[in-house]
């Protein structure tokens, strides 16, 4: 069965939700149709996948969309950290209450329905359904499958001789291994900010718990306090505002006296450098490394290998006063690679054997190309591809594109140029190389949505959308060239900024604002600035206007006829 539509979104996470609303707000009359390959809508926040003590990383302030705000009392969160099962609500009503033409967002969605093919014929896109004989052509699609749908669990020798229970993290909200009194023992094998998670749920739970990070990867996240400080409400406010933008070493951020003062000069780079040294000196007395470790349990080992300045590892917030109490005195934190798998345990390389009832895979999530792209197809939009799948001449491109824009990045940040020692790994497939980490170089009519990494994804959500549909629309046009020379510059810029995390040219962890600023300041739109200064917190009401204004900017007073 065919069906045609005029637009066709892939994934009803965030970005499918606000891409959605978006596009619906400007063409109400429109075709539209939400593909979700599992049976809920929410993506990291849906049913399945949220757990009793999943907090978001970002506080009440910030975690909704413009339109709505998050009805949580901030008397019921942690330090306005609120738990994951409200966001699930929060999205569930956000998509019954939006309706357009007499339909709304969620009966939109069809569910279960996981794309096996996407491919161009023509100028429509032409979709087919895993499992059925289901096709959707459009002329315009956007994909926002984002890049936590596909887990990555490493291949480790002697896995299937395991008898215990195996999980990604993905999965453990719908898995029984807290509850199952027959897993006493369980190893959360990661670094970053989920492991953390696993590991103390797990040890809330009364497990012996072993949490493992290998030496060969980038190491522990490191994690902040979500303690207010000054004239803030929450401990995420001072990072999601414009005051930091000098010290950011950003492409987003434009150039002017004290960004080219902290970055151009000598003394300035040294302010720039103890200012972070200072701000990870507040998390290093939160954390308390070295604190004494009376059962042995490596605790120190929790240490990030990289300053936070790089973000080679990852930061999160600790979302519990006994967070770090619990992994200190309940957690046996190591450094080692797992070196093979025995019937009911672990063996590392350093010849130590965990025994073990079950083992949890925080190991994170293949950012490839989606499967449903042919490789070839991938390549041309400008996605993550092997490298041997890319043509000669398309390589040798890119190859002489970024060495000159390495050039240019360099001389405006000096900084970058002597990383410190960390953990190298070639990356086995291509950077994003899509204008603005959305748009292909080459097709316009195709947008992805929600590829970066930072801190804020409903902020983003929003504001990627309006981009977007200007972009589908005709609305905005940025000549091929320019796009590729702004392509190669991100691609270098984010290599040398984030060191190992940014091989992929989509880890914008510090650049949240300013990366959103930048999108707004090419739409030409300036209502989400209000009347706040640099030390006013960018919180989701801001973005209020902001449709209103893009409307009334690119389609006049009266919205589109379709």
């Amino acid at each position: 069965m065919a069906t045609e539509v005029d637009v066709l979104i892939i994934g009803a996470g965030l970005y499918g939700i606000q891409a959605a609303r978006t596009y619906l707000e400007i063409h109400p009359n429109a075709k539209l149709a939400i593909l979700e390959a599992s049976s809920y809508l929410g993506g990291v926040w849906s049913k399945e996948r949220v757990y009793d003590s999943f907090r978001t990383q970002i506080s009440i302030d910030f975690a909704h969309f413009s339109d709505v705000p998050l009805s949580v009392d901030r008397e019921d969160s942690y330090n306005g950290f609120v738990y994951a099962g409200h966001v699930t609500s929060y999205n569930e009503d956000y998509v019954r209450s939006h309706v357009y033409n007499g339909t709304s967002i969620l009966d939109r969605i069809k569910f279960d329905s996981r794309v096996q093919t996407l491919r161009k014929h023509n100028d429509q896109w032409i979709a087919t359904v895993d499992g059925t004989s289901s096709t959707y052509t459009a002329a315009k699609v956007i994909d926002a499958s984002g890049i936590t749908s596909k887990p990555v669990i490493p291949k480790i020798p002697g896995q299937s001789n395991f008898r215990g229970v195996q999980i990604h993290n993905k999965d453990y909200a719908k898995s029984d291994i807290l509850k199952d009194d027959a897993i006493e023992r369980i190893a959360v094998i990661g670094g970053a900010k989920s492991a953390a998670d696993m590991a103390y749920a797990a040890a809330k739970a009364n497990k012996t718990v072993y949490w493992i990070i290998r030496k060969s990867g980038s190491g522990p996240a490191a994690f902040a306090n979500p303690v207010a400080n000054g004239p803030f409400k929450s401990g995420d406010d001072a990072l999601l505002t414009r005051l930091l933008f000098p010290i950011l070493v950003s492409k987003f951020v434009e150039t002017g006296i004290v960004a080219n003062f902290f970055n151009g000069t000598a003394f300035g780079r040294r302010i720039l450098k103890a200012i972070w040294q200072f701000l990870e000196s507040h998390l290093k007395k939160n954390a308390k490394y070295d604190r004494p470790d009376p059962h042995h349990n490596g605790f120190k080992n929790l240490k990030p290998d990289t300053s936070l300045f790089w973000q080679n590892d990852s930061t999160g917030v600790q979302q519990s006063d006994d967070f770090y109490d619990t992994l200190a005195e309940r957690v046996k934190i190591i450094r080692d690679d797992t070196a093979g798998f025995e019937e009911k345990a672990l063996r590392l390389v350093d010849g130590q054997k965990v025994e073990v009832d079950a083992v949890v895979y925080a190991t994170g999530w293949d950012q490839a190309a989606p499967p449903y792209f042919e490789t070839e197809t991938a390549a041309a939009l400008g996605l993550p591809v092997p490298y041997d799948s890319v043509d000669e001449k398309q390589q040798e491109k890119w190859k002489s594109l970024e060495a000159e824009a390495d050039k240019a990045v360099l001389k405006r940040f000096p900084i970058l140029a002597n990383p410190p020692p960390y953990h190298k790994k070639k990356p086995k497939v291509t950077p994003y190389r899509l204008c603005n980490c959305i748009l292909p170089v080459n097709d316009s009519s195709i947008v992805f949505l929600g590829r970066p990494v930072l801190l804020n994804a409903w902020r983003m959500a929003e504001v990627q959308s309006l981009w977007a549909t200007a972009v589908l629309d005709g609305k905005l046009e940025v000549p091929m060239d320019k796009m590729e020379i702004d392509v190669a510059e991100t691609v270098v810029w984010c290599r040398r900024r984030y060191l190992t995390k940014g091989q992929l040219a989509n880890w914008f962890f510090w650049d949240q604002v300013a990366y959103t600023d930048s999108l707004l300041k090419e739409l030409g739109l300036k209502s989400h600035l209000g009347k706040g200064n640099i030390l006013t917190p960018t919180y989701a009401s801001d973005l209020k206007g902001l449709l209103k204004e893009f409307e009334q900017k690119y389609y006049g007073e009266k919205k589109l006829e379709e």
